[in-house]
């Protein structure tokens, strides 16, 4: 993937709403699908998870983690490929026919418990992902047709066939039980988390903050949601008894979030941060507001991941950059989100405008899906 930071996969003989392209991205997760029937048998092509009583699909379905999917409609990101080739030390191979190729989807066998099983292409590399300790996650909302040969009887004269906004599927054999994903008949949890959009960037984060763990060091986030990655600074970085974070958003979301009920958000994000106690402190409002009241001694890190309009963005940035100090890392989620139509919608546009009015001021550390910085003048 030399060159890209994503890889969707679509069988030609998949039809698919092009929306639902940006559906499976916005998800920000190392590896999702969409799940779509086999040609003749009625079985879908994939595997659920074992224990599954049945699965949701339309209107009340949503993201699923299943077992292995076929690749037909498959969005996949780089850091799960470079995580599965250095963790399973897969080799380089066909450098002598020069067309090199890394075998994430070389066919294996595996244990199961009806016997061995050899699985191919598909679930070899799902099954690598998940030894990893990736998920394979299935948005269950999505609707594809797998394209065929039908044969037409009588039937098919005096009828059309039945198609449902909902329907819900049970796996045959399976124990009795709740489908999944399960029905959202409340308001939102008022702790724990609903969303994933960070964990695909554990690895690039342990690399880059390797340095401040069990240090006396403070951190800004610009930008926190739910808290899940405040939890983790806090969890696997600021370990130390007297490191800090601060943090900024409004709760209010944006445009990317005008579908989810976000009631509840600061509550939420504040349970799942209470058991840090005075390590951690924040402000509501809007960041622009905030930063430019900001006084004090300058931070060893600032993570911006607020609004993700480029004119948002690069304010946060002029902003935040006076209050990073010289040596401290400043890190830019979601460079590479491509969930609004608009360049001016997205942060890349901002980060590159301000990267390059700053050239000569920092070191570049990486460039990805998120890119970060370490300041040097």
């Amino acid at each position: 993937m030399q060159g890209y930071e994503e890889l969707m996969w679509i069988d030609s003989d998949v039809v698919f709403d092009p929306d639902d392209v940006e559906r499976l991205r916005a998800h920000g997760l190392p590896i999702t699908c969409g799940i779509y029937p086999k040609k003749g048998p009625r079985q879908f092509a994939c595997e659920f998870l074992s224990g599954t009583p049945g699965i949701r699909f339309g209107k009340n379905g949503g993201p699923v983690e299943i077992r292995f999917c076929g690749f037909g409609f498959t969005h996949t990101r780089k850091p799960l490929y470079q995580t599965v080739a250095r963790q399973l030390r897969l080799p380089m191979c066909n450098q002598r026919f020069n067309s090199p190729l890394v075998p994430y989807f070389e066919p294996m066998v595996i244990d199961d418990p009806g016997g061995k099983w050899s699985i191919s292409e598909d679930y070899a590399f799902c099954e690598r992902a998940r030894r990893c300790g990736f998920k394979v996650v299935a948005d269950t909302r999505i609707r594809l047709w797998h394209v065929g040969s039908y044969g037409y009887g009588w039937e098919d004269a005096g009828r059309d066939p039945e198609r449902y906004a909902d329907y819900t599927f049970a796996i045959p054999g399976a124990q009795g039980g709740e489908p999944v994903p399960a029905l959202q008949t409340g308001p939102p949890p008022s702790e724990g988390f609903t969303e994933d959009w960070f964990s695909y960037n554990v690895p690039v984060w342990e690399r880059i903050l390797a340095p401040f763990k069990g240090r006396p060091v403070s951190a800004l986030e610009i930008g926190v949601f739910e808290g899940r990655s405040t939890v983790w600074f806090l969890d696997h970085v600021l370990t130390h008894p007297e490191a800090t974070l601060t943090w900024v958003d409004t709760f209010g979301g944006g445009a990317e979030h005008m579908a989810m009920d976000l009631n509840g958000l600061e509550a939420r994000f504040r349970a799942n941060a209470a058991r840090f106690g005075a390590k951690v402190c924040g402000h509501v409002g809007r960041s622009q507001d905030v930063l430019r009241g900001m006084k004090g001694e300058p931070f060893d890190l600032v993570y911006v991941d607020g609004s993700h309009e480029a004119a948002d963005v690069l304010a946060d940035a002029v902003l935040a950059w006076p209050l990073l100090k010289v040596g401290g890392v400043l890190g830019f989620d979601d460079y590479g989100w491509k969930g609004m139509p608009e360049a001016v919608q997205r942060p890349a546009m901002a980060v590159d405008a301000f990267l390059g009015c700053m050239k000569g001021k920092f070191e570049e550390i990486h460039r990805g899906y998120q890119v970060w910085v370490r300041k040097t003048g």
